[in-house]
């Protein structure tokens, strides 16, 4: 399911990830088991999120090797310390879609997501150079997951694209 997709001019948001190169086919065994060891990380630090988990998709390649940060937003820029890194998503214009359901069907919501945006005369923010897309701000923030409902068809994700502009 589907929820109206939505446009919204967002502040810069601080992040904290663990960024990973992983075929897009390998997303769900490898990124998921990061979101703890991030958590973990910010509890030793004495930093709270500002929100929920993220996967932020930055690119892919033409082989399906996506660039990938795993983490959570937080109230202020923190350096990090190697592994775990400090970014921020930038200021700008967003259009969104939940999306409600298994994460194994979540492609649909990016396909409409995008088809939308289409639609609307708007472009994502892409550059495209030697067989790389670069996304500006392509993020999945996982509003219920597994930890909070056991439930897949409960399941809300906020699909997020930054647009051109």
């Amino acid at each position: 399911m589907l929820s109206e997709p939505k446009i919204e001019h967002l502040p810069e948001r601080p992040y904290l990830v663990i960024q990973k190169s992983v075929h897009q086919r390998d997303i769900p065994n490898i990124l998921p088991p990061l979101i703890p060891e991030v958590k973990e990380w910010m509890n030793h630090h004495r930093i709270e999120p500002a929100g929920v988990d993220f996967f932020h998709y930055k690119s892919m390649n033409v082989q399906g090797e996506m660039g990938c940060e795993v983490g959570f937003t937080v109230h202020a820029l923190v350096q990090g310390d190697g592994r775990i890194v400090g970014g921020a998503f930038p200021a700008g214009t967003y259009a969104s879609i939940v999306y409600t359901g298994d994460f194994k069907n979540m492609m649909e919501g990016h396909m409409a997501l995008e088809s939308w945006i289409k639609t609307q005369g708007l472009k994502e923010k892409t550059t495209t150079s030697e067989g790389l897309v670069e996304w500006g701000g392509r993020t999945e923030f996982y509003l219920i997951d597994p930890d909070n409902e056991p439930d897949p068809n409960k399941w809300q994700t906020e699909i997020m694209f930054l647009l051109q502009g």
